[in-house]
């Protein structure tokens, strides 16, 4: 199983890593939408009625001056963990495939932090509490710092809280950029925009070099099925009309600009582009 893809931005030299198969559960991805339709639109794309699998992905980006990082997968946990009632083994492979590649985790310059989910974070420190990138500068936002480090946060899954601990608590005393603004260039030839409803202040980066562009989605969207029905909503979103509007910006922007997309959770790479019609939206995925 491939678990690299490399391609171009531009000057961008750009490696996706594959950190994690992960299976979840259909009915969570898809609420309140009746199990036959579930059934049926999965069908299309030759999957379980029931459960779906979905890659975990982080992004590295090369110029010759900077390595960035977007997110840092899941990290390595040696017990299973509990997640929605069932013990699942999170042993992310990003560090093992670096060390295949002969790529030196010191090196990073920047890791950028889309939002504060545990297969975003988990990388970040090792089993013993150290930071795993001690040379890099951290970006986030403002508003997922301040959400994960409040009492609202305090009421979600102990697993959740476990990882905010583990991972998020220790930069507080690292090289750490809090973004305020809706949208901003945090580094040169990226801008972060801030897209809230998964979480509220989860970041999708828009990277653009010699005239080429690349739409880095986070967890905007978790499956294709999500860009053709707008209205279906899923458990792991925080605030569901917010996720909606979104959802709806990147994709206005991508058609807009005939982005190339890299979506999270999709089929790994997860590359494509997206098209609207008459109908609707649709996801078209790239030929590799």
């Amino acid at each position: 199983m491939n678990n690299i893809h490399s391609f171009s931005v531009g000057a961008f030299t750009c490696i996706l890593f594959r950190d994690l198969l992960f299976e979840y559960q259909a009915e969570h991805y898809f609420l309140d939408v009746e199990e036959s339709l579930i059934a049926q639109s999965l069908k299309t794309f030759q999957q379980s009625p029931t459960l779906i699998k979905s890659p975990f992905v982080s992004l590295l980006l090369q110029n010759g001056e900077q390595s960035i990082l977007i997110d840092t997968g899941v990290g390595f946990n040696k017990r299973p963990l509990v997640f929605q009632g069932r013990e699942v083994d999170f042993c992310g492979k990003l560090f093992r495939i670096f060390n295949e590649m002969d790529l030196d985790s010191n090196s990073i310059t920047h890791v950028v932090l889309t939002h504060f989910h545990p297969d975003h974070i988990g990388g970040i420190c090792d089993e013993h509490g150290n930071i795993q990138f001690p040379n890099a500068q951290f970006i986030a936002h403002t508003d997922e710092w301040d959400f994960w480090n409040g009492s609202e946060a305090e009421t979600l899954p102990p697993l959740f809280n476990q990882f905010i601990t583990d991972n998020i608590l220790p930069l507080s005393g690292a090289n750490l950029h809090l973004m305020s603004e809706k949208e901003a260039q945090i580094l040169p030839g990226i801008h972060a925009i801030q897209i809230p409803g998964h979480t509220p202040g989860q970041i999708a980066l828009r990277i653009e070099s010699q005239g080429e562009k690349l739409l880095f989605i986070s967890d905007a969207w978790l499956h294709p099925l999500h860009i053709e029905h707008l209205d279906w909503r899923t458990s792991y979103d925080m605030y569901h009309e917010e996720a909606k509007q979104s959802r709806i910006k990147l994709l206005e922007l991508a058609y807009a600009e005939d982005m190339l997309v890299q979506s999270f959770h999709f089929d790994f790479p997860g590359l494509g582009r997206v098209d609207r019609t008459t109908g609707g939206w649709n996801w078209i995925s790239e030929k590799l």
